[in-house]
């Protein structure tokens, strides 16, 4: 990279970026808006337009999931945690299916509605830091949103479910991941994914960690392991109506998930990202080999009591 480059890249950084002094700070960068707080933790947007992408993929999945919200075998839990919860919407929907319950929605960040159900609360509180579970206790079931790869997050999410979970309570932990029937191949969709892969393992994440959320599991203690992927065609033959909505919805946030950590590890500007984020877009019109794979595989499991 030249000195013209770089002084552009940080003139355009210097144009671009400001910040808030609010109760949970922000940052505001090339129009979206950050944690300023939890940037490292959570490199995506927490604005408008993510929470309205993440409030239509919540619908878009409840349908695919044929309207169960889990399948774990527990018809009326007592008291439910929602970790990672994002926007809220699917401990919101839980509270209001299970009214008898308490449902309590936690993330790192802030993207939650002020109006709630009465039977619901959020909590903003760091998820990072060993220990987060000690104020959770007696948990009928644990539902684990998005991990994006952060297998320490993992580690530390899954050691206090564990710990915080009634006699017999359940834990499931929902996901995504890409999965390329010839991941070699040279495409804008594949060069992308390489790229996103290489950014990822430099921040310390992993890209098919869903793989091995099943030897997790088993690691910290877990029995009744059942793992169940809903695989969604790349390829436009192979999509229907929903898939196709669900395959847009998931690209429409691809600038978003990626901004910040192809700038911080590949030095990619902002512009070099809108580009090869609508080369991948227009990639995935042909006939790429693969799926995107829901794991909210479903990993589902039982505490066993034995263990407890």
């Amino acid at each position: 990279m030249s000195d013209s480059d770089t002084l552009d890249h940080e003139s355009e950084r210097e144009e671009t970026e400001s910040f808030d002094t609010e109760p949970h700070p922000n940052l505001y960068r090339h129009g979206r808006r950050y944690s300023l707080t939890h940037l490292e933790q959570h490199p995506w947007p927490i604005d408008e337009i993510e929470k309205d992408r993440l409030e239509e993929q919540h619908v878009l999945l409840r349908e695919l999931f044929e309207d169960r919200l889990y399948l774990a075998p527990i018809e009326s839990p007592r008291s439910v945690l929602d970790i990672r919860t994002g926007t809220g919407c699917w401990a919101m929907e839980c509270a209001e299916r299970y009214p008898s319950s308490t449902v309590r929605g936690i993330d790192l960040v802030n993207m939650q509605d002020e109006w709630v159900p009465p039977n619901c609360e959020f909590w903003v509180d760091n998820l990072c830091q060993p220990g987060w579970h000690t104020q959770y206790t007696d948990i009928d079931f644990v539902h684990i949103n998005q991990i994006q790869g952060d297998r320490q997050l993992l580690s530390l999410l899954l050691e206090g479910s564990h710990s915080c979970c009634a006699p017999g309570g359940w834990v499931e932990i929902r996901d995504m991941r890409v999965k390329l029937d010839n991941p070699g191949e040279d495409s804008p969709f594949h060069n992308y994914i390489r790229e996103m892969a290489t950014a990822q393992a430099r921040d310390g994440r992993q890209m098919d960690l869903p793989l091995h959320f099943g030897a997790e599991l088993t690691r910290h203690g877990f029995t009744n392991i059942t793992e169940r992927n809903y695989d969604i065609p790349l390829c436009t033959e192979g999509r229907d109506k929903l898939m196709e909505r669900i395959i847009q919805n998931w690209t429409t946030g691809l600038e978003g998930y990626s901004f910040t950590l192809l700038e911080k590890h590949l030095g990619k500007n902002f512009t070099e990202t809108v580009l090869m984020c609508a080369s991948a877009r227009r990639a995935l019109k042909g006939k790429i080999e693969g799926y995107l794979q829901m794991s909210k595989s479903r990993v589902w499991t039982e505490t066993g009591l034995d263990e407890l």
